[in-house]
């Protein structure tokens, strides 16, 4: 029967210690939850302003297809200068969620990564400035490549990292095929 004792006893510890930790995360989630939604505005918001810098008048929701969000972009007098998407294609890592600005004339004014886990050092490296800027201007359904030498359609490979330049492009070919079918609705 002493035996029997100590394992309740051991037991109802487990239990109260368990019960305190799973009390505490349950606290800090309620704590945190709301900062991180706040920050992740935020985040979108700048990424929106950086992607589509001529619209200083503001965004608003639109409907696309092939994106998960889609804003219509306004400059101060309440014309449309741009589209901006959030697309989240699949890399080697996983999803990699960004934000693709699109004008009028469906050129590409810029791509912001938002989130991602890329590895290190490789498909990392989508992120930077360096290589993101070869999709500025390009319009049109964007291909990688690896030659080193880029056509007017195409974009340089990450080296070691070619599933994530795809993955990255892709989600670009997306936005611009949703700008065009949103510029074709509103007769632009």
């Amino acid at each position: 029967m002493t035996n029997t004792k100590f394992i309740i006893k051991l037991a109802a510890i487990l239990f109260a210690i368990a019960f305190v930790c799973t009390l505490i995360l349950v606290v800090c989630n309620e704590i945190t939850e709301p900062v991180i939604a706040k920050l992740q505005i935020q985040t979108e918001n700048a990424a929106k302003t950086e992607v589509l810098p001529d619209a200083d008048g503001g965004f608003e929701d639109v409907k696309a297809e092939g994106v998960i969000e889609a804003y219509r972009g306004k400059d101060k007098a309440g014309k449309t200068v741009g589209y901006c998407f959030k697309t989240a294609p699949s890399g080697f890592g996983g999803a990699i969620t960004m934000m693709v600005g699109v004008n009028t004339v469906g050129e590409v004014t810029g791509v912001k990564i938002t989130e991602m886990a890329e590895t290190p050092g490789l498909g990392a490296k989508a992120s930077d400035e360096s290589w993101i800027k070869q999709f500025i201007n390009k319009k049109g359904n964007l291909s990688v490549t690896k030659t080193g030498n880029p056509g007017e359609s195409e974009i340089n490979a990450i080296s070691g990292a070619t599933i994530t330049s795809k993955a990255v492009t892709d989600g670009v070919n997306s936005a611009v095929k949703a700008a065009q079918q949103l510029m074709a609705k509103e007769g632009k």
